[in-house]
């Protein structure tokens, strides 16, 4: 069996208008699927907004919406017989806080796993809840793993979707929209320095990576693709809504030149 994958990496302008965010979703899924793409990939948060930047309560008529969209969304996945990753915040049973995760949902429009972050910065400690289990799925024989935005500072993450057996990283980001101020000290920094450091840990521990990000004004960095070697396979304009098409192929073969010490250096004690 062939173990390609058409996939389409996304960005938006992610807002408080969950109606919007929806209607940005559809439309991206409807493109993906005319250009024959197998999986999109959405940003963090793209359905429900981001807690602090986009919204300053959780109302119970946006968390309605957001039930309504999840559903819309998978029956648009049924319907055009497409995987769909996207974020967005979600209660369970009575929490105080909900999670900030990422559905997978499958062609047949089911619910195929969910991501909760497990690793928050302390401005998400006051929005959200901490999850527990790296989420990990297959499609088309390749093993998949996700993680959510602030993860990519730890690379013990990264390390650890390489155990798992990982050959395809699902990543996405809500990085953007910062005041110019904060953008000037920070955010223009984070602009180097994350893609970089994303494509050293998927060069550390060969596997592909799709990074989605918001288009929001001040967007740290475009939505991109790198390979297991690191090259960076392709990425979008910055500030523009698009969508990102790359072949995966998980049986090509890169150049490693660690695999012969990989296994010993991760066991090393500290």
């Amino acid at each position: 069996m062939s173990r390609k994958l058409l996939i389409a990496t996304s960005q938006f302008a992610i807002n408080a208008n969950i109606s919007k965010n929806l209607a940005a979703i559809k439309r991206q899924i409807k493109l993906a699927s005319l250009k024959q793409a197998q999986l999109i990939h959405f940003p963090e948060c793209c359905l429900s907004g981001y807690g602090g930047f986009d919204f300053e309560d959780y109302i119970p008529e946006s968390e309605r919406q957001i039930k309504k969209g999840i559903s819309e969304i998978q029956k648009l996945a049924e319907q055009y017989k497409i995987w769909v990753i996207f974020g967005t915040h979600f209660f369970e049973g009575n929490q105080e806080k909900p999670f900030n995760c990422l559905f997978v949902i499958n062609q047949k429009g089911e619910v195929e796993t969910r991501y909760d972050k497990r690793f928050l910065s302390e401005y998400d400690l006051d929005w959200y809840s901490s999850g527990e289990n790296p989420g990990i799925f297959e499609i088309n024989g390749i093993k998949c793993g996700l993680l959510i935005c602030h993860e990519w500072r730890y690379p013990e993450l990264y390390r650890q979707l390489y155990h798992f057996g990982v050959e395809l990283l699902f990543q996405s980001w809500y990085d953007g929209g910062y005041p110019d101020e904060d953008y000037i000290s920070e955010g223009k920094n984070l602009g180097e320095v994350i893609p970089g450091f994303v494509r050293g840990n998927a060069a550390n521990n060969k596997f592909w990576v799709s990074a989605s990000n918001t288009s929001k004004k001040q967007q740290a960095f475009p939505a991109f693709v790198c390979c297991p070697d690191g090259a960076v396979a392709g990425k979008l304009k910055r500030n523009s809504p698009g969508i990102l098409f790359s072949e995966i192929d998980a049986d090509k073969n890169f150049m490693d030149l660690s695999k012969h010490l990989r296994d010993k250096v991760s066991r090393i004690k500290y």
